[in-house]
């Protein structure tokens, strides 16, 4: 294929590794990172959120300040659940290193009245019901603007860098994933009843646990049908993509609550800043795709200098056309099922020129002398980006080639247009071609898609740290 502004995708054997080697350097111990969090100024900007008037009628006050609690869950993470982080607290070297960290920010004096040890299990189970659920919007809210802002002070999503919409940076993009939170019990029921001695028996149950599919992908199949005219026949074009359709999705069934979390990093270790998240509820309508385009959307609404966003195969076509309608780039892989589909017909005088969508791109037809036929795809010279009043288009400038001399066609991507945008019988609703299903503005198979989408799966790796 000729010069391609996106590049040929390079096989795992020849591509360079650009992740460094975690040194000793690069770690960071327990004490370490403890130290981190006492001395992380947006936990007592939330903690703010949490004092409450007391009014006329004045009560015991409590045994700890509310930005504990804080602390205490931002440690949780850490020790891996609260019962090790309540008795590391219990240790007077490590709650120590918490009052330094206290003292850093609110002074000498609220240090020295804190109690001689951290919280119990038991205090910080009654403040999580009684202090932080209860505030949990108004807590996630504040959390987004102070995550921005620490990520614009970390040099991420800056809106003053130079931009380049076919080939963005890392830092430039958010990337986000959903992630199974496991249930701290097995049980679905709250009773059961032994078949032998008829004993009844009580259980646990966490209400917000729902059986999840780990590790694979969550699709929201509700886009409109597209129609290919003229038809394939079966065999007579040969895809460079095999037909996915009878492959099942594999993936583990876990008992647990599905959150969605969207993060921004440079590359390098600890550079990685989380911006929002958000709970899918198990009869949530659309499912985690409709709780992550609203996540990215809040986001791109906050963020002018965010460029894009990187999701998996959850996010289809009406995903991108929204994404896509307010000038930021979405970034994923072409759904598997998604046949080739005819687009239109160029006529150029004396040579046509059948063009097709296949694997995220635009394709010509070719021709076999055995009679059958094959999909070429064409280079895309540039991608446009153009903005009208209330929305953005896409475009890709191809190069048609032609034994008579290349033609040069814009075709829009990334944005179905629906009847009123174009000429009457002539948008993609009322033509049946599901535009932004089918072509994407950074198609799959190129190198700059490659390196950009292993991004995303790196968002994995955030996930990795937590507790109950």
């Amino acid at each position: 294929m000729p010069d391609d502004l996106f590049g040929d995708r390079l096989p795992r054997t020849v591509r360079k590794k650009t992740a460094r080697r975690a040194g000793e350097l690069d770690l960071r111990t327990v004490t370490q990172r403890t130290r981190d969090v006492a001395r992380f100024e947006a936990v007592y900007q939330l903690a703010e959120l949490l004092h409450r008037d007391p009014g006329s009628r004045r009560g015991r006050p409590p045994h700890y300040p509310p930005y504990i609690y804080l602390l205490f869950c931002a440690l949780r993470g850490i020790h891996g659940s609260a019962r090790y982080c309540a008795g590391d607290l219990q240790d007077p070297t490590v709650w120590d290193t918490i009052r330094d960290g206290v003292a850093h920010h609110l002074g000498h004096d609220e240090a020295a009245r804190l109690p001689e040890t951290g919280p119990s299990r038991h205090q910080w189970q009654h403040a999580q019901r009684t202090l932080l659920i209860p505030r949990r919007e108004e807590l996630g809210e504040a959390f987004a603007a102070l995550a921005l802002a620490q990520a614009q002070r970390q040099g991420l999503l800056p809106a003053d860098a130079r931009r380049s919409w076919s080939n963005p940076h890392r830092h430039q993009l958010i990337a986000g994933d959903g992630t199974v939170a496991k249930s701290p019990t097995l049980s679905t029921t709250p009773f059961s009843v032994d078949p032998v001695t008829g004993e009844i028996r009580s259980h646990r149950v966490d209400p917000a646990s729902s059986w999840q599919k780990e590790g694979s992908t969550d699709r929201a199949d509700n886009n409109p049908p597209a129609v290919a005219t003229p038809e394939v026949a079966a065999g007579e074009v040969k895809s460079r993509d095999t037909d996915n359709d009878k492959s099942k999705e594999k993936g583990a069934m876990v008992l647990g609550s599905k959150f969605v979390v969207f993060s921004t990093r440079h590359r390098g270790y600890f550079r990685r800043v989380f911006l929002r998240y958000a709970h899918v509820p198990h009869d949530q309508p659309g499912g985690e795709a409709a709780v992550a385009l609203d996540l990215a959307c809040a986001i791109l609404d906050a963020a002018e200098g965010c460029m894009g966003v990187l999701y998996d195969g959850a996010l289809r076509g009406m995903h991108r056309d929204v994404i896509a309608r307010r000038g930021r780039l979405l970034i994923n892989k072409q759904h598997k099922g998604a046949k080739p589909l005819y687009i239109r017909t160029l006529n150029f005088g004396r040579c046509r020129h059948e063009l097709w969508s296949n694997g995220g791109r635009v394709h010509e037809r070719a021709f076999l002398d055995d009679g059958t036929s094959t999909l070429v795809p064409l280079p895309v010279g540039k991608l446009e980006r153009r903005a009208s009043t209330h929305t953005h288009r896409w475009y890709h400038l191809l190069t048609v080639p032609c034994p008579r001399g290349p033609h040069e066609h814009r075709e829009a991507v990334g944005v179905t247009t629906t009847s009123g945008e174009r000429e009457k019988g002539r948008s993609d609703t009322e033509t049946g071609f599901h535009r932004a299903e089918h072509l994407l503005q950074i198609p799959d198979d190129t190198a700059v898609h490659q390196n950009l989408y292993g991004s995303r799966e790196d968002t994995e790796a955030g996930f990795s740290v937590g507790g109950s």
